[in-house]
């Protein structure tokens, strides 16, 4: 088989540039090693050239419209999809797991200010079309001042749109994971190993109190909503155990667990290869 992998460009891994970087060599020498031909370009690449021909598969990381768009025309497997990546947008995960029970009360609305019926404090504010990609992306406010303040932020960027999302108590966990194959590492997240140290506004970690499974199990429900094969995310863990999953994301640096990811990732995708 013949692959090509479209890597990310840096714009959209802030402070995980190595990390992104390990896993998407990572899997590319895995296929290799399974006698597999891997072709690698980056995502501006992809925009400027096109698919190049006579490919049976493709890994990717890209974020850009540009990017996603010239995927979009592709007639062979694409990993994750393109659709997949749109719905891990904020607004569109927000829209697809509103009322299962597996995020906080969360809103879409305007920046224009804050909605009148919005009166969960302290709360989130993130920007509605992508992940975050500078530190202003996401905030957490106390009070419904802060929150119009943050919301003025954003719009004064162009950013007509924002998520809303209620705070809730506990400790951190990041996770990792492929689709039908479980997680592959999690642990306590704390402002030392978060992209922006906004891991501070939550509570110690302790991490004998979550269930690994009932976190697979939430993980891996999210993932088939969203139809993410490859995917991170973080989850609050409340007093009582409870999970509750505040981001999700497409396709992380797999930092903690890059080689046993891999492995997974590879297998995966040679997989849907051959299913096609």
């Amino acid at each position: 088989m013949r692959y090509l992998g479209v890597s990310r460009a840096e714009l959209y891994s802030p402070g995980r540039v190595s990390g992104d970087t390990a896993v998407f060599r990572a899997v590319a020498a895995e296929l290799e090693r399974h006698g597999n031909e891997v072709v690698c370009m980056t995502e501006q690449d992809l925009v400027c050239n096109g698919i190049p021909a006579r490919v049976d598969g493709i890994f990717q990381m890209a974020r850009s419209r540009e990017a996603l768009a010239v995927l979009d025309g592709a007639r062979i497997p694409v990993i994750n999809s393109v659709q997949a990546v749109r719905n891990c947008g904020r607004a569109a995960q927000t829209e697809l797991l509103q009322g299962t029970g597996l995020i906080p009360e969360s809103i879409i609305c305007s920046t224009a200010g804050v909605p009148d019926g919005w009166k969960r404090y302290p709360c989130w504010i993130k920007r509605a079309d992508s992940h975050a990609v500078e530190q202003d992306d996401v905030r957490y406010v106390e009070n419904a001042a802060r929150c119009a303040a943050a919301m003025c932020g954003l719009a004064g960027r162009g950013l007509g749109e924002c998520v809303l999302q209620a705070h809730v108590k506990g400790w951190l966990v990041k996770f990792y994971g492929v689709r039908g194959m479980g997680l592959t590492d999690y642990y306590a997240a704390s402002p030392s190993n978060g992209k922006f140290g906004l891991e501070r506004y939550n509570d110690q970690p302790d991490c004998a109190s979550v269930d690994i499974q009932a976190l697979t199990a939430v993980a891996e429900r999210i993932s088939e909503i969203l139809g993410v094969d490859i995917y991170g995310g973080d989850a609050v863990v409340g007093a009582d155990g409870a999970i509750t999953v505040v981001d999700f994301n497409d396709w992380p640096s797999f930092r903690s667990c890059t080689v046993g990811a891999a492995q997974k990732i590879a297998t995966l995708i040679m997989k849907k290869t051959d299913d096609r």
